[in-house]
């Protein structure tokens, strides 16, 4: 213990000595320590975090999986029931829903749908109240009883304690009144469900989730559940299809997390490069000061000091300063963070999961400690063992050893490469994203503003038929959306206005289409849009042929349709659309003539133009058979164009409109229209930021590493510059010397970092648009301005090895 003691003591006074070593090498181990932290954890809230039930290492996703085509679905309800009676192995399978938006009470509330087995195979009870019982599954499309988040329950009822039982009548009867139990605090099904308000049980919910006992192994629970799922099939009389399918069971956390772990891991390569880069850096300080401290060991190993002692005492100079940076790293960490919580899109981790905990703090220990131990490895081994008789040669001649500038310059080739790899994956991203934002939509969205109304919570506009959602809107709705339309475009502001139930870049609902007159053309695929008669004016998309839809275009009137340049061109077998009658296979007798082809547009700008069939609003179907046919009338999307005076300030004019007609109806989303566009393309956008970031320190860090390799090898030839210059040479002959040796380092990273992008890039490629993962002009750009940085960072110590004293070296010699 006393010699540690002593180690740490001369260790500080070390730091003392060269307190501006000490002061870059700290905050230099910070960026790249920081910066790893912060990515950590958000990995850590996304895929390590335990999620918030009893032994949530038994918890799995449960699926069965086409045994030919690869793609897996939801276990049935006569399979999941079997599986509860009968296994022996697992603890029960549930089932849970994605998020569903409602307007209550003019706030919007978000469901959670569950069936009766998911809290109970979660093993989550309530903190108030109790769980559903059987006869509390959702019949005849209502439900008599809800279970509340802790968090509406203090947000909108004060934390009332006698909540348990409470009616509230004014929430719909399609997802319960009258609240059984309250959730603890934070509690939540999967990441993705983190804003549930509120659960309702219903039998048929989409997503499987089960407990295996204590003990058993997935492989085992797997093999008990494909015996009896196999015996299901038997019974029904199929069992062929049985040989089809196998039952697969995924852990949970891993299952949830499935959609971003890709990106994550990427996102932690890159920087780890960073951190790379920092700690060759900080090789490099080091390596520079050894040759100060050559004395000091020199003196050391002669008053008897072994080889081991001093490296004891340099690698805990290492770990001192790497824990240091560490330290300060937290801050760069909690700065980290934020900056992701701001550029992350929604289908990220949910924000307030990322934060800094004692995992966090952990792995920036471990991290410190690591980057102290192994990048102070190589240093302490060579100024450990001093010479001498070299070491006073050296300092006479002001040289360094061939071998450790050799080294010094190696670190810095692999500084430049690790730099270009992030350079390249960072520009490939901005050019893929560039390429999106050019891609021609179709429309013009300039001056054009969106706004989102949805009446699933108001019973007084749709009728709810049974316990599958299947929706039929009543006339009043119409009247609603009808009134809103007629007070946008009276708005001074407004040039014109429209409505869809799906705008861009959200494709619309796929459906068949049958063409009468051609049966070989029975069941062409096509989107389908309920418009305004001014929905197209108002995004500016063009009529090729025919018209659009007018006012006269009512329910009572006959059926028309207007269908895109796709559609024109691959659904109707070449002959001219106009004219042809069609009819929508969605439980829709109606037959509907084409009166207009329109200009394609891209709905995700990524993907080509689909065929989409338009029918004017007024001329919805009014039964539905399909739950999610159902939601295209209780949801609307309106959008108005300004006379070319832009949009900022109309949202309140917008929310007014809208209470205008009805007070009790909540606005949902309004935003200009590039601004909702470009959601499209969040994550390339999100992506290409973040490498942008990493490749910004990355560059920033290598430039400095070339900096500090060429000023430290001018003050070395401080006297052979000198010397030159007394013999004749030209201060520009002496700069361009200089700026060689630099400009040979990068090139020589630039070769190297080209070769490791060449294999890193393609595990991008799947995010990449219009550009290929090695594209020579991404490649020729970033390299120029890795060039460029690299030209700068030696042009300041080449001006200096050019004013060296031609007098000073020649009274040295």
């Amino acid at each position: 213990m006393g010699s540690f003691k002593l180690d740490f003591s001369y260790a500080i006074r070390s730091f003392r000595r060269s307190p501006g070593f000490t002061i870059v090498t700290i905050l230099t181990l910070a960026l790249g320590i920081g910066a790893t932290s912060a990515i950590f954890s958000v990995m850590n809230a996304a895929m390590l975090r335990p999620l918030p039930f009893p032994d949530p290492d038994r918890v799995v996703a449960v699926y069965e999986v086409h045994t030919q085509e690869g793609f897996r679905i939801a276990p049935s309800r006569t399979t999941r029931r079997a599986w509860n009676e009968e296994s022996e192995l697992i603890e029960g399978v549930g089932t849970y829903g994605p998020i569903t938006e409602f307007t209550l009470s003019g706030q919007r509330v978000y469901f959670n749908r569950v069936d009766l087995d998911a809290f109970r195979v979660l093993g989550v009870a309530p903190l108030l109240g109790r769980w559903y019982e059987p006869d509390e599954v959702m019949v005849a499309g209502t439900a008599q009883t809800i279970i509340i988040s802790y968090e509406l329950w203090q947000r909108q009822f004060g934390g009332d304690p006698n909540i348990i039982g409470l009616l509230l009548p004014d929430w719909t009867a399609e997802w319960g009144r009258t609240v059984i139990g309250v959730m603890p605090p934070g509690f939540r099904i999967a990441p993705g469900l983190i804003d549930a308000d509120a659960w309702h049980a219903m039998e048929s919910t989409p997503s499987p989730v089960g407990r295996v006992k204590p003990g058993v192994s997935l492989e085992r629970a797997q093999a008990e559940l494909q015996a009896i799922v196999t015996g299901v099939r038997r019974e029904l009389g199929d069992p062929a299809e049985a040989a089809n399918w196998r039952v697969e069971l995924v852990p949970f956390q891993e299952d949830v997390s499935a959609g971003y772990t890709r990106t994550l891991f990427l996102l932690l390569g890159a920087v780890a490069f960073v951190l790379l880069i920092a700690c060759a850096n900080v090789v490099n300080l080091q390596l520079s000061r050894a040759v100060s401290r050559q004395t000091e060991m020199v003196t050391r190993a002669a008053l008897g000091a072994g080889r081991l002692r001093l490296i004891r005492q340099l690698l805990t100079e290492n770990v001192l300063l790497a824990l240091l940076g560490g330290g300060l790293g937290i801050v760069v960490a909690v700065l980290g963070m934020r900056v992701f919580i701001a550029l992350a899109p929604n289908f990220y981790p949910p924000t307030d999961e990322i934060r800094l905990d004692s995992m966090v703090l952990l792995f920036t220990f471990g991290v410190s400690v690591f980057v102290g131990l192994l990048f102070g490895l190589v240093p302490a081994m060579g100024t450990s063992s001093p010479n001498l008789h070299t070491a006073l040669k050296q300092s006479s001649r002001g040289t360094t050893g061939g071998g450790r500038r050799l080294l010094r310059r190696s670190l810095v080739v692999s500084e430049v490469a690790l730099a270009l790899v992030l350079l390249i994956g960072a520009g490939l991203m901005i050019n893929s994203y560039m390429r999106v934002m050019a891609v021609d939509a179709g429309f013009d969205p300039d001056d054009v503003m969106m706004m989102e109304l949805n009446l699933r919570g108001h019973d007084r506009y749709r009728i709810l038929h049974d316990a599958f959602s299947n929706y039929e809107v009543l006339p009043a709705a119409d009247r609603l959306y009808t009134g809103i339309l007629n007070e946008l475009a009276a708005l001074p502001e407004v040039e014109m206005a429209g409505l869809t139930h799906q705008l861009p870049p959200n494709p619309g609902f796929g459906f068949s289409v049958g063409i009468v007159g051609h049966p070989e053309v029975e069941n062409a695929g096509a989107r389908y849009q309920e418009i305004s008669p001014d929905f197209f004016r108002t995004l500016g998309i063009p009529l090729l042929r025919g018209r659009f839809f007018t006012d006269l275009d009512r329910d009572d009137s006959s059926g028309v349709a207007i269908v895109n340049e796709t559609a024109a061109r691959q659904s109707f077998s070449g002959d001219e659309p106009l004219g042809q009658l069609v009819q929508i296979r969605i439980g829709d007798d109606r037959v509907r003539e084409v009166v207009g082809v329109v200009q394609d547009i891209r709905t995700r700008l990524q993907n080509d133009p689909e065929p989409v069939i338009y029918v004017p609003y007024l001329q919805h179907i009014w039964h539905y058979p399909n739950a999610t046919i159902a939601l295209a009338n209780v949801h609307r999307e309106f959008v108005v164009r300004t006379s070319g005076q832009g949009t900022a300030g109309l949202d309140a004019a917008m929310r007014n409109a809208v209470s205008d007609v009805d007070p009790s109806v909540a606005v949902g989303t309004i935003m200009p229209m590039p601004e909702w566009m470009s959601m499209s393309a969040a994550g390339e956008r999100f992506f290409m930021r973040l490498l942008g970031t990493f490749a910004g320190l990355g560059v920033f860090l290598a430039a400095i590493g070339i900096y500090g390799v060429i000023a430290y090898s001018v003050v070395q030839r401080t006297n052979e510059f000198g010397i030159r210059t007394a013999l004749g040479a030209q201060r520009s002959s002496i700069v361009a010397l200089v700026v060689r040796e630099g400009l040979l380092i990068t090139l020589i990273g630039l070769g190297i970092g080209v070769g490791a992008a060449f294999g890193l890039t393609r595990l991008i490629a799947n995010q990449l648009f219009g550009v290929t993962p090695m594209d020579p002009v991404t490649i020729t750009a970033v390299s120029m301005v890795l060039i460029g940085v690299a030209l700068l960072a030696c042009y300041v110590p080449a001006v200096r090895a050019a004013r060296a004293d031609p007098m000073a070296a020649l009274r040295v010699e």
